[in-house]
C-alpha cells in the first residue's frame, strides 16, 4: 500500500467534491450511517428517518469482514467499503447522509464523508466528535468556524454545554445547509439517527460476542 499515491489521489479526487446544494430542495429525509468493530468483522448500520416527526423509516445492518486497518487521513480505507455496502442495501431513498467522521475538514480535503458522496454520487455530511485539524474561529451563537490554511472548512456547533460536534461538507451540500440538517437532527446534543445507527450497530457487536 503506497501511501503517497493514496494521498495524492485524495488531493485530486477532492477537486470533484460539490460544495453547494445538489438539489437545491434538500427534503426532510436524512440517514445516519455508523460501524461497530469487532478484531476482525465489521457491524454496520443505516437508519432513515424523517427530521420534521423524528419517525424511523426505514433501518438495514451489513456485516463485513475488514479490509484495512486504521489509517490516520486514510479512514476511508477501512470503512469507506463497509459503509458503500450499507447504502446500497436501502430500499428507501437516503436523503442526506450523515456520517461518523469528516468531509472535506481533512488535510487532503478528502475525508471519507467526501469519499463515500462522491462514489456513491449520494448528498453527505461529516460529523465528528473531535476535530482533526484546523482552528475555531470566534464563536457566535452555537457555532463557530473551523479553518485550516486560510481555508472555511467546516463548522463547530454546540448543541449542549459540554462540547460541540464539528460538522462539515462531505458531497453535494453547502455548510450551511450541513449545519441546518444536523442542527434540525440533534436530539441531546447529536444526532438521533447516528446514535440509533450507532446503537443498532454495537447491539449486533454484542450479540456477535455473547
Amino acid at each position: 500500500m503506497n501511501l503517497k499515491t493514496l494521498a495524492t489521489d485524495q488531493e485530486e479526487l477532492s477537486n470533484f467534491v460539490k460544495r453547494y446544494d445538489e438539489p437545491q430542495d434538500i427534503g426532510t429525509v436524512v440517514t445516519g450511517v455508523d460501524v461497530s468493530y469487532s478484531d476482525s468483522i465489521a457491524f454496520g448500520c443505516a437508519v432513515v428517518s424523517d427530521i420534521t416527526t423524528r419517525e424511523i423509516i426505514y433501518s438495514t445492518t451489513v456485516t463485513s469482514g475488514i479490509e484495512s486497518e486504521y489509517i490516520p487521513g486514510f479512514f476511508q480505507l477501512r470503512e469507506g467499503p463497509i459503509l458503500i455496502k450499507l447504502l446500497q442495501r436501502l430500499k428507501v431513498p437516503s436523503g442526506i447522509v450523515l456520517i461518523d467522521g469528516n468531509g472535506i475538514l481533512h488535510p487532503r480535503r478528502f475525508g471519507l464523508a467526501s469519499y463515500v458522496g462522491l462514489t456513491m454520487n449520494l448528498q453527505t455530511v461529516g460529523v465528528a466528535k473531535k476535530l482533526m485539524l484546523g482552528e475555531l474561529g470566534v464563536r457566535s451563537g452555537n457555532t463557530a468556524d473551523i479553518i485550516h490554511e486560510d481555508e472555511l472548512l467546516g463548522r463547530a456547533l454546540w448543541m449542549n454545554k459540554k462540547r460541540p460536534i464539528y460538522i462539515s461538507i462531505g458531497h453535494r451540500v453547502s455548510l450551511e445547509t450541513a449545519v441546518q440538517i444536523v442542527r434540525n437532527s440533534c436530539i441531546e446534543g447529536y444526532p438521533e439517527v447516528l446514535r440509533q445507527a450507532h446503537r443498532l450497530s454495537r447491539e449486533l457487536l454484542d450479540d456477535r460476542e455473547d
